[in-house]
């Protein structure tokens, strides 16, 4: 008899829902909200997704994020294109990238930007190279992976150094730690190397020549697929709460949450006791003006058509409720 009751009351219950258009997470559309999967690389942007997964953040906004490690960008991206992941963590180049090639992907936040007190991407002359500044690296092949936000950092940046275009000259060396090992054993002279390891080449020998501290830009971000973003717009926003939750509760105390970044990331441990972990921006969409200068870049290399647009890139729905 209780049973009966039980169910006669669920039965009601939805009667009611339907009735008067309210809606009970799993019950509306007759089956539980889709989980969210999200590719991420082990690297130190990613630790807000780290600490919202691992502190339950998600689980407490309702919704369900499954988080993928991939151990290089090649290896995410093909999961992005064979519908393996329904968004995935990565720098604003590459995205634009994957939407001129047939993706339709959406960024709904920011996850990091370059700032005048932190470095992120730093130009480093190899320990016995003997360069010392910035302009005695005409003609002296940068080692970079072209096509990419590395080989757009070291444009920016020595655009900002006053070092003309046609003076720069590269030299593709696209797996960054060959490229770190590359440098440390005087193989090449410079290199564009991103943190941590640019502090840990600098402790071992390796001389700053310039970094993105001038810049004030988008680098890395979020992203979705639009078809997903269209389907769970709800989900979209409530893995944003758990996401500013986040990046709160890091920047609150940021050395609290140091042994995660080592055990989830590719973050040495030997630089843990001496490494200042950054605080990370509130979720939020980039400027059009860093998308755009990104488009421009691509497009003026023929990688992108020329007329890629702001809204092709943003989720417009981001930020509402």
């Amino acid at each position: 008899m209780a049973r009966r009751s039980e169910m006669r009351t669920w039965r009601n219950i939805v009667l009611f829902v339907m009735l008067f258009g309210i809606t009970i997470p799993g019950v509306a559309s007759g089956r539980e909200s889709p989980a969210l999967r999200l590719g991420i690389l082990p690297v130190i942007d990613t630790l807000p997704l780290i600490v919202a997964q691992e502190r339950g953040l998600f689980r407490e906004e309702g919704i369900k994020v499954e988080i993928i490690n991939f151990n290089s960008a090649l290896e995410r991206d093909a999961a992005i294109r064979g519908n393996a992941l329904d968004g995935y963590f990565g720098d604003l180049l590459n995205t634009i990238l994957l939407n001129a090639g047939g993706d339709d992907l959406r960024v709904i936040t920011t996850a990091y930007r370059t700032r005048s007190d932190r470095r992120m991407f730093a130009l480093l002359a190899s320990p016995s190279s003997g360069i010392t500044g910035v302009q005695q690296i005409r003609s002296v092949p940068v080692a970079i992976s072209t096509a990419s936000i590395i080989e757009y950092m070291l444009d920016r940046i020595t655009e900002k150094e006053g070092v003309p275009r046609e003076a720069v000259k590269k030299i593709e060396i696209r797996q960054i730690p060959i490229r770190y090992q590359m440098l440390m054993a005087d193989s090449v002279k410079l290199a564009l190397i991103p943190e941590p390891l640019a502090s840990k080449a600098m402790a071992e020998g390796a001389r700053l020549i310039a970094d993105d501290r001038k810049l004030d830009m988008t680098a890395t971000v979020i992203a979705m697929k639009a078809e997903f973003l269209v389907r769970n717009p709800d989900l979209c926003q409530r893995f944003l709460k758990a996401y500013a939750r986040s990046v709160a509760m890091i920047n609150d105390n940021p050395p609290a949450f140091m042994e995660l970044l080592v055990s989830k990331t590719r973050f040495p441990p030997s630089l843990a006791g001496t490494y200042t972990l950054q605080t990370f921006p509130a979720p939020g969409l980039p400027s059009e003006e860093d998308v755009m200068s990104v488009v421009y870049w691509l497009a003026e290399r023929k990688l992108v058509p020329a007329g890629v647009t702001y809204g092709d890139t943003v989720w417009e729905g981001a930020g509402t409720e």
